[in-house]
This record gives structure tokens, C-alpha cells and sequence, in this order.
């Protein structure tokens, strides 16, 4: 995960600078990433976490953010994905080298389909509602796992239809966003329900606040963003053993080791 921005939740302002940010997505790849995530506009949610939420950039701007990193990454061998909700900065991403598009918006400028049918790259579509907000409306589910898992392939079905393949779509149920706490704790103790759909899944669970609402210190402290690390690791293991295809994370390699011991529980490795 590379936040080329000023406002994210964990690391905002670190990585806006070209060479700091390609810097860092070169020591994530050395680190065991497979996938650098690179994004120019936060997705922080408004609430009682993060306030006001993230700060709107236009497509100009977030496009001159990561453009120059993809493409310095991507001619450095990276694999990139490009974390926008915007079509146009999608097509510039993509021109520059990324493989993946991550649509954290679920599917609400259909624009972005077309720009995944047309270029062949893959399609992460992370579920939320509404601008992600935890509120009494955008979480109010019957059944969290399987509403989230029904409106995911509803927008998966819609991006079919725009020419996007089934096995081009890779589900993410996203952790954190329009998601009280027990319910992001939920939706990773169902991350086997949404792997059955056929679907890869990546599951983003890093650092998030759910961490802190469910695990506190031992004095009662809220963990900061950084502090998160132990409760993110266990976040990640869950999702592996349940099968998740990728975990998407700021500390790699302490999570590289923990995808590792949770595969060698999943697949009973000796």
C-alpha cells in the first residue's frame, strides 16, 4: 500500500514526494509485497474516527500524484495497482503500467468498468455504501456477510455487463468501510463464504480502527494507527486461513511472515 496523499488515516504526507514514494514501493517489493497499491485521493471514511473524512482531489491532480510513481515502478518490473474511483485517472494509471484497478467506490462511476474492459486488467471492487460512513443507515444489514457478499455480485454482474470478465473481478469486502467494528470482525470470520462465490478475494484489514474498537490496550488506551500491528497480523492470518487470495497492508514484511505461518496452516504444510 503506497498513499501518494496528505490526508491518509496511517501515513499521509509521507510518500508524495516521486522519489520518496518510489523509494518505498521498491522497499515493499524487497519486502515480499506481490502488488504495490498506489493512490493519490484518500478513502478515509467521515465519522467519529477521521472527522471530516478524506479531502476530494480533482482527476488532474490525483493523476499527477501517481502517474510518474506507476510508471517509474512499473518500468522497474512492479507489479501496480491503481487505488482510484475515477475513470480517467484509472486510463492514465493504466497507461503507465498498472495492472490492477481497486475501486474502493464499489462500482459507482461505471466508467471504470469500461476502463478495465478495455485495457485487460484486473478489477478489485471493494464493497461499501453510501461514501463508506459508519452510520446507522449504511449499516444497517440483515446478515453482514451475505448482504455484502449479494451487493458485490450485483455490481460484479453490472461490470460483466459493460465487458468486464467474471474472472477479471477480484471481490473485497471492505473492512472498515460502512462497517460497525463487529461487523468488519464478521465479515473476516465469513471471508469463507465470500471465496465460495468463485471469486478471488482480497481482504484490507491494516491498521484499521476496528483494531482499536475491538482490542484495546491493557489500560483501556485506544491503539493509534501504528500501534495496530499486532491486531492487524491476527486480521491477516484469519483471512488467509479462510482463503483470501491477497491481504492488502502497510507493514509487509511483518504481515509477510504472517501470510506465511497462516498458509502453512491452511494448506497443512509440514
Amino acid at each position: 500500500m503506497l498513499n501518494c496523499t496528505p490526508d491518509s488515516f496511517s501515513d499521509g504526507g509521507r510518500y508524495l514526494n516521486v522519489e520518496a514514494a518510489v523509494t518505498h514501493g521498491l522497499a515493499l517489493v524487497k519486502a515480499g509485497a506481490d502488488v504495490v497499491d498506489v493512490g493519490g485521493e484518500s478513502s478515509r471514511p467521515k465519522g467519529a474516527t477521521y472527522g471530516e473524512g478524506f479531502e476530494a482531489v480533482s482527476a488532474e491532480e490525483e493523476a499527477a500524484r501517481v502517474v510518474p510513481v506507476i510508471a517509474r515502478l512499473s518500468a522497474a518490473g512492479v507489479s501496480v495497482s491503481i487505488d482510484t474511483i475515477k475513470p480517467v485517472v484509472a486510463r492514465a494509471a493504466v497507461a503507465a503500467g498498472a495492472r490492477f484497478v481497486n475501486d474502493v467506490s464499489c462500482g459507482r462511476d461505471e466508467g471504470l468498468f469500461a476502463v478495465v474492459a478495455e485495457s485487460e486488467v484486473d478489477y478489485v471492487l471493494m464493497h461499501t455504501r453510501g461514501q463508506g460512513e459508519v452510520s446507522v443507515e449504511n449499516t444497517a444489514y440483515a446478515d453482514v456477510v451475505g448482504d455484502v457478499l449479494r451487493e458485490l455480485l450485483e455490481t460484479a454482474a453490472r461490470a460483466q455487463q459493460c465487458g468486464v470478465p467474471p474472472d477479471r473481478v477480484i471481490l473485497d469486502p471492505g473492512i472498515g468501510f460502512a462497517k460497525t467494528a463487529r461487523q468488519s470482525a464478521a465479515l473476516l470470520a465469513g471471508t469463507e463464504a465470500l471465496v465460495a462465490s468463485g471469486h478471488r478475494v482480497l481482504v484490507g484489514p491494516s491498521r484499521k480502527s476496528f483494531i482499536a474498537d475491538l482490542a484495546e490496550a491493557a489500560g483501556g488506551e485506544r491503539p493509534t494507527p501504528s500501534e495496530r500491528e499486532p491486531g492487524t497480523a491476527a486480521a491477516v492470518a484469519l483471512a488467509v486461513v479462510g482463503g483470501a487470495w491477497a491481504v492488502r497492508v502497510h507493514d509487509v514484511s511483518a504481515m509477510f511472515q504472517a501470510v506465511r505461518l497462516a498458509e502453512a496452516v491452511r494448506y497443512r504444510v509440514s
